[in-house]
This record gives C-alpha cells, sequence and structure tokens, in this order.
C-alpha cells in the first residue's frame, strides 16, 4: 500500500477540480506515478510528496490566473527547472491553450518521474523533458514564446541566463518567482521583494508583479514582463 501523506492527498484533490482535459488519463497518470516511485524510486519518495503540496499548487494557480488576464497568445513554453512539472503542465494546456511545453531540469530522476506524472502529454507530443543545466548551456533560436522560471531561488540570477542567450533569444515573456525565505539549504538565491527578482531578471517591461503569501507561511514574488 502507498502511502500517500494528508497534505498531499488535499493538494492532489484541489488540482483535479481544475483538471479540464483528459481527466481519466490525468487520474491514472497521477495514480501510477505514486505506485512507481514507491516502488522503483522511493528515495525520491519524500521529495515527491514536497512536490505535490497545497502551496506548490498554489504558485502555480497563480501564475496561470495572472498570465491569463494579460490575454497574450502562448505557443511554445520552456519551463527553466520544471522539476517533476506535476502541477503546471496540465494548467498552461487547459487555461492557456499552449501547444507545447518543454522542461529544462538538471535532475535525471526528475525527468522520469515528470514522464509519468505527464504521460498523456508525452505521447501526445506536448510535453517533453531535456537534462540541461540553463545556466551553462544555451537556447535554439527563438524557439519559445514565453520562459516559466518558478525556481529562481534555487539557481542563479537569471541575468547570466540572458548573457548566455542574449544573441539566441529574441523579446520572449518571462514569468519568474522566487522567494524570501533562506531556511532552506537549496535556496541559495532567495530575493527580498518582487522588485529585486525583477531586477535579477532584467525585466524592464514589467506587466505584473505581486507577492502572495502561501499555505505553507511561504511568501512568493512573482514578476511577468519582457526584457524590452
Amino acid at each position: 500500500m502507498v502511502e500517500i501523506a494528508q497534505e498531499s492527498l488535499v493538494a492532489t484533490a484541489m488540482y483535479f477540480t481544475n483538471v479540464k482535459s483528459h481527466q481519466e488519463e490525468a487520474a491514472a497518470n497521477w495514480k501510477q506515478t505514486f505506485i512507481d516511485v514507491d516502488k522503483e524510486l522511493n528515495y525520491q519518495y519524500k521529495r515527491l510528496m514536497d512536490a505535490c503540496t497545497t502551496a506548490q499548487l498554489e504558485s502555480k494557480l497563480w501564475l496561470v490566473d495572472e498570465v491569463e488576464k494579460l490575454d497574450i497568445p502562448l505557443k511554445q513554453v520552456g519551463l527553466l527547472g520544471g522539476w517533476y512539472a506535476n502541477y503546471i503542465v496540465q494548467l498552461l494546456v487547459d487555461r492557456l491553450a499552449v501547444k507545447k511545453v518543454h522542461n529544462f531540469e538538471m535532475d535525471r530522476d526528475a525527468k522520469n518521474i515528470s514522464y509519468k506524472f505527464n504521460k498523456r502529454f508525452k505521447e501526445r507530443g506536448i510535453y517533453q523533458c531535456y537534462v540541461k543545466n540553463i545556466m551553462f548551456s544555451n537556447f535554439e533560436p527563438n524557439l519559445y514564446d514565453c520562459f516559466i522560471n518558478t525556481s529562481c531561488e534555487h539557481m542563479y540570477p537569471m541575468h547570466g541566463f540572458h548573457k548566455l542567450n542574449e544573441n539566441t533569444i529574441n523579446n520572449p515573456l518571462f514569468v519568474l518567482q522566487s522567494t524570501d525565505e533562506r531556511y532552506y539549504d537549496d535556496h541559495i538565491n532567495p530575493v527580498w521583494d518582487a522588485e529585486e527578482l525583477a531586477e535579477q531578471g532584467k525585466i524592464k517591461k514589467v506587466l505584473y508583479r505581486g507577492t502572495r503569501r502561501l499555505n505553507s507561511g511561504m511568501n512568493r514574488f512573482m514578476v511577468i514582463g519582457y526584457k524590452r
């Protein structure tokens, strides 16, 4: 019997109230993911629970709510350090009509688990995950009309990404999230507020900036906009 933390059960139930397409497949994919990770990748199971919290879902719902209000058509989205992409892919497809989502993640286990969560989208050619360190290798020219990074606190400031890709990407929409939480060792780059996040991300044309206190008690900052 697979044991699922109560917090994850609550968050999963909330998530499925937002699932509009491929509902039966989504439920089957999620169920099988928990079974497979418990059996084959048990050392990842705690991290799996950490990825399936109410706070994680809140931040992704906030993201799609604000992007939806901007009414900017998005066809191909790049996730920068998208982890398991367990919530975000379905929300982008259902709410924003995104056609392709590519996740760039350093962790091979995260890639494999993300394919389990998103099996329905992988099989349809909508979702792909690539093992890539986004701070040390650049991107194909002008392939994406939006980059989403909800893990800014876990990596070097985004201005390094811009410098690396100054000749390969044009002016896509950027959606960035971070926190001021400094307790965790892997939060190597927290910020004090949304203004600092925009500055780090070189976002000159800010369409949205805001702060939200999540269910976990953590402050979450978000900036949406363009470099120019």
